[in-house]
């Protein structure tokens, strides 16, 4: 007996569509969007594979949300719900990296027809109902924005935006670009000796030193589960200093609802001179690498790449 699999993206409209055509007062049967469903994910799929990225031709997709035969649904949260949690491809792979961005220009263009249609009823009939509905659209736009952009648990940016900030920091030529990656120490022993929750617990702490230690124009990433990347855009190499800084920030116990909860981690840095090319992908391996370095001496300590010497960024323990 042969078993008929729906693809992930038919699937995934047929559910959509049902889910809208369920809500109160819609008049759209399930057949009429999903065929239109399935065009734009499709499309969508295609440009998060293109290079450069398609801004332009994502936003235009997502317009078509607000035309027929969707223009008498309400379904924005349907669409930031379904496109956001979409599986896109394998975790890591350029496609599944790119959606959350993919998604959220097309979502946030959706919103943005939706609020110029509900500014255009606001014209023929001024009404607070309607003030107060734009007010919602433009709050969840600036909510999409940044849930597409920054890590659920800690805040800081996640790789989407740290991509991004990276590109802007290699545009300037009289800037370098520096990469620091930080891996917290034996941490799989905090989540198998403390629980789960005391591990998260632990990692918000550390974000938030993370946020007080670094100057403000750097960009702090959750890179991984234990794992952090700081870029940076210094005229010259002063990522040894940071590094120092970030070790002793990160050495301090974290006092949890458990109690204090031993910590510490391991840094490496990377720095592509100014005026020079930057790969980032090279830079943040040189810094990974770097980073192994430092935690094969022992941790608690930082190594430069350029050095591949970890005494040289040993923390004193206090």
């Amino acid at each position: 007996m042969t078993v008929h699999i729906e693809p992930p993206v038919a699937a995934m409209a047929r559910a959509w569509a049902r889910a809208v055509c369920a809500e109160p007062g819609s008049s759209t049967a399930p057949h009429q969007l999903e065929p239109v469903l399935v065009d734009i994910v499709e499309r969508l799929l295609h440009l998060a594979r293109t290079e450069p990225f398609p801004v332009p031709q994502a936003r235009k997709l997502g317009a078509r949300l607000a035309e027929a035969p969707f223009e008498r649904t309400r379904m924005l949260a349907h669409a930031s719900r379904w496109l956001l949690g979409f599986p896109s491809g394998v975790p890591g792979s350029l496609v599944a990296t790119r959606w959350p961005l993919v998604a959220s220009q097309a979502i946030d263009s959706y919103a943005q027809a939706l609020q110029e249609r509900a500014l255009a009823q606001q014209e023929q009939n001024i009404s607070a109902k309607v003030s107060l509905r734009v007010q919602e659209i433009a709050a969840l736009q600036h909510r999409l924005r940044h849930e597409a952009t920054h890590d659920a648990l800690t805040d800081l940016a996640n790789r989407t935006l740290l991509q991004e900030r990276v590109r802007v920091f290699a545009a300037d030529p009289s800037r370098g670009v520096g990469v620091l990656v930080v891996d917290l120490d034996r941490f799989k022993q905090i989540n198998d000796g403390y629980g789960h929750a005391i591990g998260d617990e632990v990692l918000v702490e550390l974000a938030n030193r993370l946020r007080e230690v670094c100057p403000p124009d750097t960009v702090i990433c959750r890179y991984g589960g234990d794992e952090f990347v700081v870029a940076a855009n210094p005229r010259r190499d002063t990522l040894g200093e940071l590094a120092h800084r970030v070790v002793a920030a990160l050495r301090d116990p974290v006092w949890s609802s458990a109690g204090p909860v031993p910590v510490s981690a391991s840094v490496g840095t990377a720095f592509c001179p100014p005026g020079k090319t930057c790969d980032f992908t090279d830079l943040l391996r040189r810094a990974d690498r770097a980073m192994y370095s430092a935690k094969s001496a022992g941790g608690r300590r930082f190594a430069l790449a350029e050095s591949g010497d970890p005494e040289l960024g040993t923390a004193v323990a206090g």
